[in-house]
């Protein structure tokens, strides 16, 4: 469900290299289209919007960092960029984010986590309140039949995975049926995180009816929690 993360246009020639990132990139949450040349990003960046542009900085017809200032020149660029390089001279580069190869993985994704904490941050503050005015709209109209916690931690993609496979999960439902609190240990702590002992992020916990049970990671398998519903017999919509 790579398409539920955060977007990313990757622009890069080498098509080893650019297979191999995008696969990184991929299995870290991101949803990932790719560019073999400037040209073709920026063609890209015309039909499309994204979170974060990364691009090599040796491309065949111009630099990454020319193809970054036109797009930014013409209202393009509306996002976050990253250029990689294993050149010892870079020209217009200032003003941008530059990593050097080769490059570590992990020190990688770690780095593009940072860029993208605001965005994601705010996607999940969208979502979560997307799910409470769905419920609140629709809260009264049958009884509860299930009561969940969805226990997230930062801004992270894990998290933003899980929220989001929740609310399309829970759209074939009859939410007036299903009381959600969404829960973000990095800024809060309620009674429940104690009686429900919870140990990763993120994890779904099915409070009532009882007996508890725990759903951890981003709710890709839809499948454990369609069978929970369902055994609490809550209306799916026709």
């Amino acid at each position: 469900m790579a398409s539920l993360g955060l977007r990313v246009m990757y622009v890069e020639d080498d098509p080893d290299i650019r297979e191999a990132l995008q696969e990184v990139l991929e299995a870290a949450g991101y949803h990932v289209t790719v560019a073999a040349t400037a040209g073709e990003g920026l063609e890209t960046l015309r039909r499309e919007q994204f979170h974060l542009v990364i691009t090599d900085y040796n491309l065949p017809d111009f630099d990454g960092a020319r193809m970054l200032a036109q797009a930014a020149e013409s209202g393009l660029l509306n996002c976050e960029s990253l250029v990689l390089t294993g050149a010892s001279h870079l020209d217009g580069t200032a003003g941008y984010r530059v990593i050097r190869k080769p490059i570590d993985v992990d020190k990688f994704l770690f780095r593009i986590h940072e860029i993208l904490a605001p965005v994601r941050d705010r996607e999940l503050v969208r979502t979560k309140e997307n799910l409470q005015r769905t419920q609140q709209k629709e809260e009264g109209v049958r009884g509860v039949r299930v009561e969940l916690t969805l226990y997230i931690s930062e801004a992270s993609p894990a998290s933003l995975r899980a929220l989001r496979n929740l609310e399309k999960l829970l759209a074939d439902y009859e939410r007036s049926q299903v009381r959600l609190a969404v829960v973000d240990l990095s800024k809060e702590r309620p009674p429940s995180f104690d009686e429900d002992r919870i140990a990763f992020t993120p994890t779904l916990v099915k409070r009532f009816p009882a007996p508890r049970a725990y759903y951890l990671g981003t709710l890709d398998q839809f499948q454990a929690v369609t069978d929970l519903l369902n055994d609490a017999q809550v209306t799916r919509k026709k």
